[in-house]
């Protein structure tokens, strides 16, 4: 990893510049040798030697742009004050100058620099409560340019973004190594829990507004058809014991406890007109890893953000699970979503399976008396009516031992009764199935989180999550570009394909 060294001071701040012109030119003169490969692997050689000249260059240039902004004086003086501003605002009682200082910036495809910039420190009444001598401080300048942990903003994105993407944190060290970035692996994996925690905070306070302010009027989705879909999944956690007398084992480390959670996932999409998901829009993923009611207190500030109250049609789905149909009614009404364009649907293959448990609860039909049987009933299940007409089908079967098995199914049917009315749902072109949320609770948790003897510590778990699920949805640029603004990246639009988002 090649290092850079700005010299101190305005005159070698100047000088710095002429050195980095000249590394550009050289640089420069580099790529424009003609080189003409003579097999594969010469071939090979000459396009990694390409990819690396080129994140040198990159480098070198946006080095450049960092080096001008330093010598920006009305720059550096307003970075200065917007941060003693914000402190102050925090509960700073004071905010000295500590002149500038020291410290280095990693770039996106490896080079690091070494250079001084403006820093600040906060001194608060109660110094044990903050970090360091009178409190923490701040580069003043390379905050308001998206420079933290010593990172600029490209480095954490690209850092994040892998961290999350790929199976494992070694593969994703091993991707930012071939790339040119790095880093050590403590380091990747807590800045991309930092910006999981920023974004979380970013969205919690957000919904929070959104729960308390009043229904939008306005909302890009007005008129849209809207589907929601909510399902948990498993991941476990690891929880480090400490207190006294616990002492580490013989491998040096602290004894611990498992722990499974269940993650939920919220999905988000908008449907055309004949119930497809709308082409070259992108869903959105919610992820909580809070109780039941802290679930439904995210889709209520998440639909109300939105403004789904505004849409033609809302078609909610899911499995049988209580936890979710005891109380989504409330959470709808409370996001303002009217009756009269609500649809809720049990899902049909989840409905299935109990009907498949009901029949091999008899045990006079022969294997394939019962699959003939199953396939009847299913078919009967998408007729108009076909939920009480499998109903008084499967009512003359409980008897005997048979009954219990039977009775159980039956007892669910009808509680499930006025949520499958599949022959409907069909008629409008609307979905009956919930594969939209467990596809992704496969994707978001199954394929990276969830696995043989993998466990996560549980205060990286639900940023790592949050992040993953922004990432699979879609809309990773848009969102970190919110997260070095200090704001929530979801808006009424982020659904919509470019071209309706322009017009909303």
């Amino acid at each position: 990893m090649a290092t850079l060294r700005i010299y101190p001071g305005s005159t070698g701040m100047h000088q710095s510049l002429e050195q980095i012109e000249g590394l550009i030119a050289e640089e420069l003169c580099a790529t424009q040798r003609p080189v003409a490969p003579r097999e594969a692997i010469g071939m090979l050689q000459m396009e990694q030697e390409h990819l690396a000249g080129g994140r040198r260059l990159a480098d070198l240039w946006s080095a450049r742009a960092l080096l001008q902004a330093h010598l920006d004086a009305a720059l550096v003086e307003q970075s200065i004050a917007e941060a003693r501003e914000q402190m102050r605002a925090a509960g700073a009682r004071s905010v000295p100058r500590c002149g500038w200082r020291w410290t280095h910036v990693q770039l996106v495809g490896g080079l690091k620099l070494r250079l001084e910039s403006p820093y600040v420190r906060a001194r608060h009444a109660k110094r044990r409560s903050k970090r360091g001598r009178g409190g923490s401080g701040c580069y003043a300048l390379l905050c308001r340019l998206g420079v933290q942990e010593r990172l600029s903003p490209a480095s954490r994105s690209e850092l994040s973004r892998l961290t999350v993407l790929l199976g494992s944190y070694a593969e994703a060290h091993e991707q930012l190594g071939r790339e040119g970035l790095q880093l050590d692996r403590s380091n990747m994996v807590r800045c991309a829990v930092q910006t999981g925690n920023r974004a979380v905070a970013l969205r919690d306070k957000a919904l929070e507004q959104a729960r308390r302010a009043p229904l939008p009027r306005r909302s890009a989705l007005a008129g849209k058809r809207v589907r929601l879909s909510l399902d948990g999944g498993r991941a476990r956690v690891r929880r480090t014991q400490r207190g006294r007398g616990i002492r580490p084992g013989k491998n040096g480390r602290r004894p611990f406890e498992l722990e499974w959670l269940e993650p939920r996932v919220l999905t988000i999409d908008v449907l055309d007109e004949k119930g497809k998901p709308l082409r070259c829009a992108h869903p959105l993923y919610e992820v909580s890893l809070g109780t039941a009611e802290q679930t439904m207190t995210l889709l209520v500030g998440t639909l109300r953000l939105l403004g789904v109250h505004l849409c033609s049609e809302v078609v909610f789905l899911a499995d049988g699970a209580e936890w979710i149909w005891c109380r989504i009614g409330h959470a709808l009404l409370e996001a303002g979503v009217p009756k009269e364009r609500l649809e809720l649907v049990l899902d049909y293959y989840h409905v299935t399976e109990h009907l498949w448990e009901a029949l091999a609860a008899c045990k006079n039909l022969s294997g394939s008396q019962r699959q003939a049987l199953f396939e009847e009933l299913r078919r009967v299940l998408l007729e108009p009516h076909g939920a009480q007409k499998l109903i008084e089908r499967l009512e003359p079967l409980a008897r005997g031992r048979r009954g219990r098995v039977i009775a159980r199914v039956l007892n669910y049917f009808e509680a499930h009764l006025p949520r499958m009315r599949y022959a409907k749902m069909r008629e409008k072109r609307l979905s009956i199935g919930s594969g939209v949320v467990e596809s992704a609770v496969r994707r978001l948790i199954n394929l990276r989180f969830k696995g043989a003897s993998i466990c996560w510590r549980a205060d990286h778990l639900e940023p790592l999550l949050y992040l993953r699920a922004i990432l699979k949805a879609g809309h990773w640029d848009r969102f970190f570009e919110s997260v070095l603004q200090g704001r929530h990246w979801l808006a009424s639009d982020s659904m919509l394909p470019p071209s309706e988002r322009s017009a909303a």
